[in-house]
């Protein structure tokens, strides 16, 4: 596991956006997932391959509920490092836009079934 899940702080801290913003390679990558600062730096082991740094120093709320499992959060728990202050947060009507395009696509994929899990899948 990459120092992200070995740093995460015992006590968790308040970060603005800016500080979030300024970790953005595989190095050195923060996320945001519903206001929370995750390290995930270095976590070459991610399951879905280097495409985690597509979204480092930035909110990847959106991103992660199209593309992940309801218990896939349990995993995201050991990078946590803090908070979001949430007034940091400039967003713009482009930023909402395209939020909202995940949302609706994580909707149309929940609704086809893509979530759900066959036996049968593995046979």
């Amino acid at each position: 596991m990459g120092k992200g899940g070995e740093s995460a702080m015992k006590k968790a801290s308040k970060f603005t956006w800016e500080q979030v913003k300024e970790h953005n390679t595989p190095e050195d990558a923060w996320i945001v997932y519903k206001n929370k600062v995750y390290n995930v730096s270095n976590w070459h082991e991610h399951p879905g391959g280097a495409v985690i740094y597509t979204h480092a120093g930035d909110d990847m709320t959106d991103i992660f509920a199209a593309m992940h499992a309801a218990g896939s959060y349990n995993m995201l728990r050991k990078f946590l490092i803090g908070d979001l202050i949430s007034e940091t947060t400039p967003k713009d009507l482009h930023q909402i836009n395209f939020e909202k395009g995940y949302r609706d696509l994580r909707a149309k994929m929940v609704e086809i079934g893509l979530f759900k899990s066959r036996p049968s899948f593995y046979v």
